[in-house]
């Protein structure tokens, strides 16, 4: 991506370039015209204004040879050709200074280009300076030594290149008025598009973390499942290694059952757990504890020797929680005590 510096210098080279393109047409045109006319007629003026419009158009050529140098070298050539041109019109050929003062404006416009304000200015005094001088000083057109018709195109001339020049400016300009906007509306699409893009991520983060909740949720059910076996009873089977933080989200769930369900009895199967530690023995006691709290029963089921030896050594009275050797057992003594 183009930086806005990098723009704007390719923006003043081009502007450099299309004026020195117009000026060289416009000396090779002298060129031919004066050269045509020293055939018929050998006046040493003549020859002077083909050695100007050589001069120029040396100039401007040079500066298309160096567009791919820095900036000020590319316009210190036609800048040069300019002053060096007005300067031998005013010593040889003062009536054409009218016609070709103008031209000085020329060299301002692109002395500005190089966006140093002090030296533009300087070069501006300067050629007021210059202008006032040679003005002053001038001859007039009764002194003419050119042939009237070559001294009315040299002057039609200068003002047409004075023009062109002026006109390429603005135009480019303009050009670039346009292309700014048109980038400022690309670089406006890009940006929505991106927004566009990013709103899209985000609604598919969203949809994708709503999943995985989901998922979480789903795991944690089958995690620990709480199952309605009767319209009073609930059954948590627990399989696998019980930690604290199971043996937590099994008290909140079973909780939450027992409130919403209005049961009666829990049993909570313990067959599929082999090892439990003193936290976690901790945990179920505290869980049955709530339970009765919530006016419902705790029956424990398939406890095993390891998890009873960790039970006992909790020193804690087991009386409020009813055990039995499996789930039939524990279902038929929950059903006994709710009456179903």
């Amino acid at each position: 991506m183009t930086s806005s510096g990098q723009f704007v210098e390719q923006l003043y080279r081009r502007i450099v370039s299309r004026i020195a393109l117009w000026v060289l047409i416009l000396d090779a045109a002298t060129i031919v015209i004066t050269s045509v006319t020293l055939l018929f007629s050998a006046n040493v003026f003549v020859a002077v204004i083909t050695g100007i419009a050589l001069v120029s158009a040396a100039g401007c050529g040079l500066t298309l040879l160096l567009r791919q140098r820095p900036l000020w070298q590319m316009i210190l050539p036609f800048v040069i050709s300019i002053v060096g041109a007005e300067s031998v019109i005013a010593i040889w050929l003062p009536e054409l200074l009218l016609a070709t003062l103008p031209f000085l404006s020329v060299a301002i416009l692109l002395t500005s280009l190089l966006r140093q304000r002090s030296f533009t200015v300087s070069v501006l005094v300067l050629c007021i300076v210059f202008a006032f001088v040679v003005v002053i000083i001038g001859q007039t057109e009764a002194d003419s030594r050119i042939p009237l018709q070559l001294l009315q195109f040299l002057r039609i001339s200068s003002i047409s290149a004075l023009f062109i020049a002026l006109w390429a400016f603005l135009d480019r300009i303009l050009a670039a008025q346009m292309q700014a906007l048109q980038i400022a509306d690309q670089r406006a699409e890009e940006a929505e598009a991106a927004r566009n893009t990013a709103e899209t991520a985000r609604q598919e983060i969203e949809r994708r973390a709503l999943e995985q909740q989901r998922l979480l949720e789903l795991v944690a059910v089958l995690e620990l499942p709480v199952l309605t076996i009767d319209e009073r009873i609930l059954l948590v089977p627990l399989v696998g290694h019980l930690d604290s933080r199971r043996a937590e989200a099994l008290r909140q769930r079973v909780l939450k059952m027992v409130a919403e369900r209005r049961a009666h009895a829990v049993i909570i199967d313990v067959t599929g757990i082999t090892i439990i530690d003193t936290a976690v023995a901790r945990a179920l006691i505290d869980t049955a504890t709530a339970i009765r709290l919530l006016g419902a029963r705790t029956l424990i089921s398939g406890i095993g020797p390891a998890v009873a030896q960790t039970l006992v050594h909790l020193n804690i009275g087991l009386e409020e929680i009813v055990t039995a050797p499996n789930p039939e057992a524990a279902l038929r003594i929950a059903r006994a005590t709710v009456g179903v």
